[in-house]
């Protein structure tokens, strides 16, 4: 398969075009089992000693020079990688990442200053009380408004009622791949591992998510529904947030130097894409420049 993050793929297969035309007819150095992508991709690999399996050489999802807004799909840093994005940065992305790790930042210091009063543990879990209540709050709005964004950013039209609820936000679970993230907090050793949107259902798409529900609870009815201002509640919507930006930005949109921003929550397990579901937006350097957003079509 292509690898995005070798970058002379797109101009090569210009020139290389050409000389398809001319070698269809021997089996020698055109396989007619598979399509011109595919004998493209194999002979610009080999041209810099790389053999490629035509069964494994599949198009990209996204066509290339394009991406999806508000819906990352790179490849994680690692030990010797540095990572790849697939997009380059523009002023508006920028922004909004920036205004997103700065709202999330300061829901970070309230749960982190929680905790100098209640320690994060499964003893404490149900503790509740009016500080819980205000994050809960504060942070499953935050989550809202992060639905709301992506969603109407990658509808394929705008919706007919500007009142969106979780029915339409739930649709964004397999596109952001929401349910196979998993965080933990940082300073925290031996608390429960969080994946805030695992149990996401279709069926119930407020109910079902339990944190999420309390919050409508303790919003609607805090004298009947106090006690579901639950720490546990707290911590699940908070991570939830930490999640929302990862899935829209990359792991390290907590840490990047530019707009990162501070939060209590670790990454342990989170989505893998393959090289055709990423973006190739080609660069500056490369002679093309292409960096265009399209609806996911939701």
């Amino acid at each position: 398969m292509f690898l995005p993050h070798y970058s002379r793929v797109a101009s090569e297969m210009s020139k290389l075009h050409g000389f398809s035309v001319t070698t269809r007819h021997n089996p020698d150095l055109y396989d007619v089992n598979f399509p011109e992508l595919h004998n493209l991709a194999k002979w610009n690999f080999a041209a810099n000693g790389i053999d490629v399996d035509l069964s494994l050489v599949s198009e990209l999802i996204t066509p290339m020079g394009c991406f999806h807004p508000r819906v990352w799909r790179g490849i994680p840093k690692s030990p010797g990688f540095g990572g790849y994005e697939g997009v380059a940065p523009s002023p508006l992305i920028y922004s909004s990442r920036k205004q997103a790790t700065v709202a999330a930042t300061s829901l970070f210091s309230g749960l982190v200053e929680l905790f100098r009063y209640v320690e994060p543990s499964s003893t404490n879990d149900q503790c509740f009380g009016h500080r819980a209540r205000e994050l809960l709050i504060l942070a499953c709005t935050e989550v809202e408004s992060h639905w709301k964004s992506v969603l109407l950013q990658n509808m394929q039209k705008p919706p007919a009622s500007p009142n969106l609820g979780t029915k339409h936000y739930i649709k964004l679970a397999p596109v952001l791949r929401l349910k196979e993230w998993r965080v933990t907090l940082k300073d925290y050793f031996g608390y429960r591992f969080i994946a805030p949107f695992e149990s996401w259902d279709i069926a119930k798409p407020s109910q079902s998510l339990e944190w999420y529900s309390a919050y409508n609870a303790v919003k609607h009815d805090r004298e009947g529904k106090f006690e579901q201002a639950q720490i546990q509640f707290v911590i699940d919507a908070m991570a939830a947030v930490h999640v929302m930006l990862a899935a829209q930005w990359g792991p390290e949109i907590h840490t990047n130097s530019f707009t990162g921003g501070f939060s209590p929550f670790h990454i342990i397990s989170m989505p893998t894409f393959a090289p055709n579901e990423q973006y190739v937006c080609p660069s500056v350097q490369d002679g093309i420049v292409l960096n265009q957003e399209i609806p996911f079509g939701i």
